[in-house]
Order: structure tokens, then C-alpha cells, then sequence
């Protein structure tokens, strides 16, 4: 028997509420029901200050769709209608100079893979500020040609709304499996890379009408649930990411620990514009920014060799040379690009001797490069003290800054405290007491601190703790003048 709907919510109709007395289908609570095959997934809405607490109603969930005869996986995320409840602990703290003689805290080291994502060595967002630019396209033919240079590569897919490496890869209408622990998914393959996309999970012209914390939630459980290294370690995860600079792009580029980002533009000034937006999107997080490819760059007329700059012609290098980036090269348009990719055999894979295949080859030499040589400030030494109430950061110059929990929660970088603009930044009140949990590193520019009341998501670059301790006296400030105007407490 088929499994429905209706299936689904009666079997959780068994699962207690938030409140302890009805069940989840009775509160209104679970949405956005996706099945495909024997998998099933859906979302449960809770308050975003308890998401934490309510894991294990999560798993219960999950438990009790398992149990209807014929379900392979079952995937439940949690996700919110408010913004969560942010805020650190304490005073600003001050500056320091190292008193003599003291010895160095243990720095934290440089991680040798991304904490969180087993055997993956190096995470490169593929991103653009628009749609329509061939991002897609450009970010599986840079896959195969990282991949052409001896690396080991696998490829996300990470716009759920418009997913395109099913059809690019010829993978379009198959799925895939669970390890035999059945703890986490088997990517795909495809001409030697490891493939994961939300194609895989639904009919290809099935609309995925999700809300947009529902589809970080899903992103990352995709992402992190994923067995990349089942067939060895990956030297590169190349993310397809979703078009735009919204909160899910701004959130992915906050919460996965990337190693760069390559932004794709058309010549034209429009698009350049919005590639611009894309770019200022990865320098406000500290993620670093590779290059810029020119796409759509030049047309060369296959009867008489004529070339024609249809969209214009060096937009994407001369904004590159402004901004002090990469210029990682033009492609060009042309009909092998276009007809094989729509018959998911890329130019890159099946052709890899011709003229296109080699601008994606120099391409992914390019940004192979700049990833060995992506260098920003160097770690510091990070000390928390046993109270967990403070920390000390202390960069190779032989400054330190001292903050305290409660100053690092409120000033959090991530996407749900900073918003899109100033006028979207949310005062967090009452984190007075709250400490510091776990320190972690990510990759080598940040550190992931997590809070004791839940918050995890902010990216602490080594660039954004100096500059919290250049400008902490008047962050502070301001933050306490907020309160007040808000009537808001830190208790």
C-alpha cells in the first residue's frame, strides 16, 4: 500500500506537542509533507528559543513515521516562524597587551578537514547574485575540472527550489540510498564525482513550496547527512548554491565552514550589479572570495570564425581588477555547452580535449590555486575561562581582547541577529548569565562558538574578533542604549 498524507499524520498524531497534552497534527504544527517512493519528509514548527530541547520530540516524530510498512527514510526538520532569541553574556571586557613572561594559551589549531563534515578537505561555493547566468552549469563543469587536475571532488546541489545537477549529471529520476547503518545517505555518481541534490528526493517538475527556515533545515541536514567519503576523502565539495543573496544564501554562507567562494557573472552591467551584491554577501561573513568567472563571455560564429560579444566583453575582469580579486576566466557561449549539458554529459567530462572543455580546465586551475593560497588573518590563541563566562583572543601581534560570553552572543554575526541591514539587526535581551559551550575551529579564518542557551549558528572570524575588539567599547554601548529604547533587560 502506497503511503499518504493522511498516513503520516495519523502516525503522528502520536507524537505529544511542545506542551505535553495534545499531539503535533492537533497544534498545527507539521507542514511542508514531501514523499517520494518510501522516503518521507516534513517539517515541525516550534518556537525558535526551544528548538534545542524539542530534539528528542524530532526523533519521536521520525520514530513514529518509520513505523508504517514500506518507509525507508524519514527525514523530520524543525524549523520556526520567529527569529531566535540572541544575546551574550557580561561586559565588553577590555584590551590587553601580554603581561611578561605568561605563556601563551593553546592556540586553536587549523583543522585538516571541515569539523562536521568527515573526509572533506575544502567546501567552494559556487554563487552569483541572479539567476540566468549559468552558475549551475558553470559550477559542474568546474567540478570536473577540479576533478581533471587529480583531486577527488564531490558536487551539492543546493537550490532546493530550481535544483539542476540531476539534469546536468544525468542522474534525472534516481535516488539515493542509505549506508548500511542506514545513519546517514550515499551520494550519487556520476562521471567520477559524488552528487547530492533535493532533485534526487522529488519528481523533477514538482514545485518544493517550503518557507525559508525550512529549507536551511533541510540544506543542512542534506549536507551533513551525506557519506561524502564513503569512496575516500574528497579533496573539494564544490556547492551549487541557490541564486540571490536572501537569508538562505546568507545563512549557508554563515553555518557551512566554506573554504572560498567563486561568484559567475555575464559581462553586462545589470549583472554585475547583482554579482556585486553576491560578493559583499561572502566579505560580510569573512568567507573568502576566489575569483570571478565571466560567463556568456563571447560568441565565436561556427561558419566564418567571427567573434561576437553579445553581452559586452570584460565586465567580469575589470570589476575583478577593482575589487582586487581573481579574475578566473571567460567562457564562452556555445552550442556543445548548451546541447550537452541539457543531455547531462558535460563538455568537461565527455569532451575534455576540446576548446570549451579547456577554459573550464584553466578555470578550475585558477581557483585550485587560490584556495592554497587563500590566506587571511592568522589564527589567534583563544583561551575561555573556566567559568566560561570569558575569553581572551590573542592574535600574533601580541594584542588580546578580552569579551565576555554575553557581549559574544549579542553581537553574533549570524544571519538571525546581524539580519540584512542595520535597520534589521534584533536586539537580543536577556543573556546576562548565559556561557560559552563549545569552542570550535572552521576550516582557517573562524571559530564556531556555542552558547549555552542553544545559539550556534554565528561564524566568528579571526577578522571579526579583531574588529569586535577595536570597536567593543562602543558596541557595547550601543547595544545597552538599544535595550533602553526597546525597554528591553539583559536579564
Amino acid at each position: 500500500m502506497s503511503t499518504t498524507k493522511d498516513r503520516v499524520l495519523a502516525r503522528l498524531t502520536d507524537v505529544p506537542g511542545p506542551d505535553g497534552e495534545s499531539n503535533i497534527v492537533e497544534l498545527g504544527l507539521v507542514s511542508e509533507i514531501v514523499i517520494k517512493d518510501d522516503r518521507v519528509y516534513f517539517a515541525i514548527t516550534v518556537p525558535a528559543h526551544r528548538a534545542g530541547e524539542l530534539e528528542a520530540m524530532r526523533e519521536a516524530a521520525e520514530a513514529a513515521v518509520s513505523g508504517i510498512d514500506g518507509i525507508g527514510t524519514v527525514t523530520a526538520v524543525l524549523t520556526a516562524d520567529e527569529a531566535p532569541s540572541s544575546g551574550t553574556n557580561g561586559a565588553a571586557g577590555a584590551a590587553h597587551a601580554p603581561p611578561a613572561g605568561q605563556q601563551p594559551a593553546s592556540p586553536i589549531a587549523s583543522a585538516t578537514g571541515v569539523p562536521g563534515l568527515p573526509g572533506v578537505r575544502h567546501i567552494v561555493a559556487v554563487a552569483s547574485g541572479k539567476g540566468g547566468v549559468g552558475k549551475s552549469t558553470t559550477a559542474v563543469n568546474l567540478a570536473l575540472g577540479l576533478q581533471a587536475l587529480g583531486l577527488k571532488v564531490g558536487i551539492f546541489d543546493a537550490d532546493i527550489y530550481g535544483p539542476s545537477q540531476p539534469r546536468l549529471l544525468g542522474l534525472t529520476g534516481q535516488m539515493p540510498h542509505a549506508t548500511p547503518d542506514e545513519q546517514k545517505l550515499l551520494p550519487l555518481e556520476a562521471f567520477g564525482l559524488a552528487v547530492m541534490s533535493m532533485g534526487f528526493l522529488i519528481e523533477e517538475d514538482a514545485p518544493v513550496v517550503w518557507r525559508g527556515p525550512m529549507v536551511v533545515q533541510a540544506l543542512q541536514q542534506m549536507l551533513y547527512d551525506v557519506a561524502w567519503n564513503h569512496a575516500g576523502d574528497l579533496d573539494v565539495l564544490v556547492i551549487d548554491m541557490p541564486p540571490g543573496t536572501g537569508d538562505v544564501q546568507l545563512t549557508l554562507a554563515q553555518q557551512v565552514p566554506l573554504t572560498g567562494a567563486v561568484i559567475v557573472s555575464t559581462p553586462q552591467d545589470l549583472a554585475l550589479i547583482d554579482a556585486r551584491k553576491g560578493l559583499n554577501m561572502f566579505r560580510n561573513v569573512d568567507v573568502p572570495v576566489l575569483g570571478i568567472v565571466e560567463n556568456m563571455s563571447y560568441f565565436i560564429a561556427p561558419d566564418n570564425g567571427k567573434r561576437w560579444d553579445i553581452f559586452g566583453h570584460g565586465g567580469a575582469e575589470r570589476e575583478a581588477e577593482r575589487l582586487g580579486l581573481k579574475f578566473l576566466g571567460g567562457v564562452p557561449i556555445h552550442m556543445d555547452i548548451r546541447e550537452l549539458s541539457d543531455a547531462g554529459t558535460p563538455v568537461t567530462a565527455v569532451r575534455p580535449d576540446s576548446p570549451e572543455a579547456e577554459v573550464f580546465k584553466e578555470v578550475a586551475a585558477r581557483v585550485w590555486s587560490e584556495v592554497q593560497a587563500s590566506q587571511g588573518v592568522e589564527a589567534p590563541v583563544i583561551k575561555v575561562s573556566p567559568e566560561r563566562d570569558t575569553m581572551r583572543v590573542t592574535y600574533k601581534d601580541g594584542y588580546s581582547y578580552d569579551f565576555t560570553a554575553e557581549f559574544l552572543r549579542v553581537v553574533s554575526p549570524s544571519a538571525e541577529v546581524q539580519g540584512h541591514s542595520a535597520e534589521q539587526r534584533v536586539t537580543v535581551p536577556g543573556k546576562r548569565g548565559v556561557r560559552i559551550r563549545d569552542l570550535k575551529p572552521v576550516g582557517k579564518y573562524a571559530a564556531k562558538i556555542t552558547f549555552d542557551d542553544g545559539h550556534d549558528t554565528g561564524l566568528y572570524s579571526w577578522s571579526y574578533l579583531q574588529e569586535l575588539g577595536l570597536k567593543k567599547d562602543k558596541l557595547w554601548a550601543d547595544y545597552l542604549a538599544e535595550l533602553e529604547t526597546k525597554g528591553l533587560s539583559r536579564d
